[in-house]
């Protein structure tokens, strides 16, 4: 458990990062030069361990570029491009979806079920976003709720589905016998390529970078955190969790975020964001005591 702590401590970070790194850049061009070079690092890693640690099959080509599809190309860019219009508040609540979108994947792809415990820990859970929301005063009530859908919002959350499905295809990849490492790779390099192209496309060939050295530096933290630490960190955790209880754990991502806003800013974290810390905790037990239980069921 400490580990998925850490995990969405870290991942929370990488919302600051993104924020600075995308100041000095094209939202498309910082997707591609970010996802590219991590890719290229973490597929060099893979070749220094030796060169059979990179062979892919013949037969897996097509799961490898799903993956890239999902997993890089259609999330990020998705989620970019609807972020320049969607409010932080709503944005929240579509994020929000995440566990509950799993679920379903998982009951669709797999036939997987959740028993009344679960969903009891998935309520619980998504009762400590309300006090978040509560506390965000960014948009009106009217905005925050569903009365404003428009196309930025269906993007960020085709955005969401996307990443959520992409977690199944890595899943089926490592069953397959591949490390997280050349699977996030691979899906790296190929999506971050294919969001350098639809960068010169969008904008062409003008420079897409203001400040070459800051962009670099707020970049390299992001791919530090996220692409290197977080990326493979959740690789290795499905070893061991479901998919919907790892994206379920998301819910702590609030809270980390009004911490480091705390250490940045000085702003004073409020009662909200200890009550939805609580609840989140709360839920996650519940859920993990069902995971624990089917495990030993099994064995």
């Amino acid at each position: 458990m400490i580990l998925i702590v850490i995990l969405y401590a870290i991942l929370a970070s990488t919302f600051v990062f993104a924020k600075y790194a995308v100041a000095f850049s094209t939202p498309t061009f910082l997707i591609g030069f970010r996802m590219t070079l991590a890719g290229l690092m973490l597929l060099s890693f893979c070749l220094l361990k030796g060169r059979g640690s990179l062979h892919i099959k013949v037969n897996d080509y097509w799961l490898f570029f799903k993956t890239a599809i999902f997993h890089i190309y259609l999330a990020f860019t998705l989620e970019f491009w609807a972020l320049q219009y969607v409010g932080s508040l709503k944005t929240t609540m579509i994020f929000a979806f995440t566990p509950f979108i799993a679920a379903l994947l998982a009951y669709g792809l797999y036939g997987e079920r959740l028993n009344r415990a679960k969903k009891i820990g998935i309520g619980v859970g998504a009762a400590g976003l309300v006090p978040v929301l509560l506390a965000s005063t960014e948009t009106s009530l009217t905005q925050s709720l569903w009365l404003t859908v428009g196309l930025p919002d269906l993007a960020l959350l085709g955005a969401v589905i996307s990443g959520a499905y992409a977690w199944f295809l890595v899943k089926q990849l490592m069953q397959r016998g591949y490390s997280f490492v050349i699977i996030n790779g691979a899906a790296m390099l190929i999506g971050g390529i294919l969001s350098l192209i639809t960068s010169v496309m969008v904008s062409g060939f003008t420079m897409p970078v203001s400040n070459w050295p800051l962009f670099l530096w707020w970049t390299m933290m992001l791919i530090i955190s996220a692409n290197i630490i977080v990326y493979n960190l959740y690789g290795a955790l499905l070893r061991w969790y479901s998919i919907t209880f790892l994206t379920f754990a998301g819910f702590l991502c609030p809270s980390f975020g009004a911490l480091y806003e705390w250490a940045l800013t000085g702003k004073p974290i409020s009662w909200h964001y200890l009550v939805s810390l609580l609840l989140v905790i709360a839920g996650l037990y519940i859920f993990y005591r069902q995971e624990l239980a089917k495990d030993a069921s099994i064995n």
